[in-house]
């Protein structure tokens, strides 16, 4: 075989036997595959998340569980890479809520340019005076009650009393 590839008998000798270490398993040929590869990736990414970011799991746990699926042979699970994955993810959940919050305040920012509002304005006396604003488009109701001491002042200044 070394000699039809033209590698060397030592480099192919090297790959054979790490092959028959990962093939220790039944499903190791699925592993090796590459559904198997994609597989492993969002396995390991699901677990990841779900216990450790999620749930709070710690990494040695995950470990834990990583090796009773016996994929060692296949993906570096380590208790250390299995925190700088967990780093990594919940680095990605930030940056992803940072960018949705400034997307969702250039969209009211481009909204309020284009914003129609019709308010219907009234007063009603219950036990105190209740001022009622209805927004007529949504239905929104804003109240607001008058305050013992407030006193309402000709052009629409309030103040309190002395």
């Amino acid at each position: 075989m070394s000699r039809q590839t033209a590698i060397p008998k030592s480099s192919v000798h090297y790959h054979l036997h790490r092959e028959n270490q990962r093939h220790q398993f039944p499903e190791s040929v699925f592993w090796d595959s590459e559904a198997g590869q994609n597989f492993l990736k969002r396995l390991i990414t699901s677990a990841i998340y779900t216990f450790g970011v999620k749930g709070g799991v710690g990494a040695g746990r995950i470990e834990e569980f990583m090796r009773k699926l016996r994929i060692q042979t296949h993906v570096g699970i380590s208790e250390s890479s299995i925190y700088r994955q967990m780093k990594a993810i919940e680095l990605s959940i930030l940056k992803y809520k940072e960018l949705r919050e400034l997307d969702l305040a250039d969209q009211a920012t481009n909204q309020l340019e284009h914003l129609e509002v019709v308010l219907g304005l009234d007063e009603t006396w219950l036990d105190t005076m209740l001022l009622v604003c209805q927004e007529l488009s949504s239905g929104y109701l804003f109240l607001k009650s008058q305050k013992i001491n407030e006193i309402q002042k000709a052009g629409g200044i309030n103040s309190r009393k002395a």
